[in-house]
Parts: structure tokens; sequence; C-alpha cells
């Protein structure tokens, strides 16, 4: 009895422990990377080059096996070993061991040894590039909650913030300083800022949905996020340039190394197809016994006198083989060129790419300036106006405006804000920057 109830208290503290842990954007990213299915069968492609890559070492290597052959003859034949005629049932029996080494092919096994010494480089740059791909959608949804989650704070606030009001003007309206109408405006603002909540609420479960699908967890319940306070006046200086991004992003970005490798993959290719119109040289070996039921000496002594030795060369030259190779070869120069193409491609997409984040980046720091005025203007205009209301100078429905105008700019500025962390950490992201959010 004393020791289930150590391992309930065991399993509740483990469980407690779990619902307690907060999730930095690093874990996110980390258990999105390892739970990812298209990641996981990337992988699981670097395994497979991986195979092929030591298929092409090992074909290097002589080819060794042994054989034991046994034939049961009726009717007239020739024994293979007494080399005379038998008209009865003859068993006979062979054993060796035959070996062939290709040493000469035109170095195809050599340039095919590089085409998949290079298709693994490949294959890791391109398992590279789809976790680079999961960290940036991980981290545009981890930054889509801290927005809700703030946005739901100011939501809570204004709700509270409105409810001070309500009770403030029902206790005016209830000594006749304010007429009725004011409360049941109040009143009205309450509820749309309570639907406002609720709304905000909604969103704030969508996002979280959103990072969990990515993440691979299949429950809401006991997760929690953690963020450090995020300033986004310490990312307002721009120290580079569109051409400095782009050369950092051909310098670190996986695709772009993929595509070189599988450029040069395909130059191998063409030099292995060219290695098909020269003579390939083969070295052939054997060495084997036998044994035949027609002759009267003992297995031991016929397995001695039958044994037998052989080696010998074989070449061969080619002459015409129906343009197979002509035709190998066009293929591979073909396929070079679109190689090519998807360098260049791959390499005028990321430049589009960069300017197009720096830009964005510029734009989301000037809205967020422009945004951070704003608030600071609706604040000094709410303070104002909610004195104008207090002394009766002012009508619910105006005052109600000055504050949604304030409640707007309010959430314009948090919104301004991560669309301008997010872009910022994209610009150091094409620099080589680890994806983190810095306080």
């Amino acid at each position: 009895m004393r020791s289930l109830v150590v391992i309930l208290i065991l399993s509740l503290s483990v469980n407690q422990s779990f619902a307690q842990q907060k999730w930095s954007l690093e874990q996110c990213i980390e258990a999105a990377v390892q739970n990812n299915l298209s990641i996981q069968r990337a992988n699981l492609s670097v395994d497979l080059a991986e195979s092929n890559y030591l298929n092409s070492k090992g074909s290097f290597l002589p080819n060794v096996n042994g054989f034991i052959r046994t034939n049961l003859n009726f009717g007239r034949t020739i024994d293979p070993f007494t080399n005379t005629f038998a008209n009865e049932e003859v068993r006979s029996d062979a054993y060796g061991v035959s070996a062939n080494w290709e040493l000469f092919n035109g170095l195809q096994k050599v340039q095919r040894y590089r085409q998949n010494q290079y298709e693994v480089m490949a294959s890791k740059y391109d398992a590279d590039k789809m976790r680079n791909d999961m960290s940036l959608a991980v981290t545009r949804s981890f930054l889509e909650i801290v927005f809700n989650r703030e946005l739901k704070k100011v939501a809570e606030e204004q709700v509270a913030l409105t409810q001070k009001q309500v009770d403030r003007t029902s206790k005016l309206v209830a000594a006749g300083s304010l007429p009725k109408g004011n409360l049941m405006d109040m009143q009205a603002q309450m509820a749309q800022e309570e639907l406002n909540l609720v709304t905000v609420s909604n969103n704030l479960d969508i996002s979280t949905l959103k990072l969990l699908i990515l993440m691979r967890m299949d429950t809401l319940n006991d997760f929690e996020i953690d963020v450090p306070e995020i300033s986004a006046e310490k990312l307002g200086v721009f120290r580079t340039t569109p051409s400095f991004v782009y050369l950092k992003a051909i310098e670190t970005l996986p695709e772009v190394k993929s595509a070189e490798l599988r450029l040069n993959q395909a130059e191998y290719g063409i030099a292995a197809e060219r290695g098909r119109r020269s003579p390939s040289l083969l070295l052939q070996g054997s060495v084997g016994s036998g044994f035949s039921g027609k002759n009267p000496n003992s297995f031991n002594d016929q397995v001695s006198d039958n044994f037998n030795q052989s080696i010998g060369f074989s070449l061969n030259i080619p002459i015409l083989n129906s343009l197979s190779t002509h035709t190998a070869v066009q293929r591979a120069k073909v396929n070079q060129e679109i190689r090519k193409n998807e360098m260049d491609q791959v390499k005028y997409q990321i430049n589009e790419t960069v300017k197009r984040a720096y830009y964005d980046a510029q734009a989301a720091r000037k809205k967020y300036l422009a945004n951070t005025k704003a608030v600071s203007a609706m604040s000094e205009s709410y303070k104002y106006s909610e004195k104008r209301y207090e002394l009766g100078m002012m009508n619910a429905v105006e005052f109600n405006q000055a504050k949604n105008n304030m409640i707007r700019a309010e959430a314009d500025l948090l919104q301004s804000k991560y669309d301008f962390v997010f872009k910022t950490m994209i610009l150091d992201f094409y620099q080589g920057i680890p994806l983190t959010l810095r306080p």
C-alpha cells in the first residue's frame, strides 16, 4: 500500500512539473523539427543517399562468390571428370570459388562515387532547408501567440476600466447629475468590449492550436509559452544593406549549397557517361574441384586430383551500342543545364526575398514608430476626454468614441510591434543569425 502511494505521488509530481513547463521559442522549434513528418522523410532520404554512397564505395572491390553444383545425368553422356562415355546414371559435383575484378572502365565508378558523395551532402542541405522553413513557421506562430496574449491583456484592462466607468456613471445617474441615456451608452460599450475580449481569447486559442499543430502536440491544456520582455526599440537600427544580406544569405542558406552540389553532381554525371566509350578491363579467376560417381577413387582423392585453378583477363572495346552512350551523354548534359538553371533560380529568388525582407523590415519599423506616436497622442486625448466626461462636458457617445480610438491605436501598436520583431528576425536569419527572442 505504501509503494502504491509513493508511485501516485511521484506520478502527480511529474505531471505537475510538465504542466508548469513554459516553452521557449527554441524549445518549440526543436519539438516541431523533431516531430515533423516531412523533415523525418527528408532524413530518410539522407539515409538512402548514404546507402547509395556506400554501395558506390563497394563497387571498387572485387566480386567473390563460392559455388557448389550437383548434376545427376540419365542416359549416354560424357562424365566431366573422367572424360569417358557413360550410359548409366552418373552423379557429378563441382565446388569452388570464382572472382572477377573490373580494373578499368573509363573511370565510371570514380565518377559515380563522386556523384553519390555529392548527393549525400545535397540531401543533408535539403533537410536543413526544411528545418529552416519549419523554424520560420514556428517563429511566426509563436509571435502570433505573444501578440494575441498581450492583446487579451489590453482587452481585459479595458473591460475593467469600462466597468469602473459604468459604476461611476450609474452613481451619477442615480444622483441626477447625468441622464440615464449615458448609462445605457456606457453599458452598450461594456457589452462591446466584453465581446471583443471573447474574440481576442478565441484568437489566442486558435494561434496556440496552430503552434501545437506545427509541434504535433494534441492538447491545449497546460501549454504555455515563455517569452522574455521584447523591446522593439533595440531592433530599430539598420546597420546593413540588401546587398550585404544577400551575400551572407548565399554563404549560409542550405538551398544554395544544395543547388551548387547538384550542379557538381551533374558534371560528374557527364564524365561517367563519357566513360562508357572507353574500353573496360576485367580480371577473372577461380579455384575449384569436383567429384564424379563414375570414378572409382574416393571422394578425398578425387577432390585432390580434380583441383584446378584459372586466371584471365577480359578486354571489352565498345564499337557500336545503338547510340545508347551518345544519348546518355546528351541527357547528362541537359541535366547539367537544368541544375545550372535551378541554381540561378535559387539565387535569384533569394535576392528577391532578401530585398523584400529588408524593405518590409524598414516599413515595419516606420509603422511601429508612427503607431507609438499615435498611442501617445490618443492616450492624452483619452485622459482629456475622461475629465470632460466626468465634468459633464462630453456625452457618453463622444467619450466612448475617444476610448475606442485609443483601444484601436493600442491594438495597432501591438500588431506593428510584433510584425516589426518578426521581420527583423527574418532579416537576421538570412545573415546566419539563429532565430531567438532577445530581450
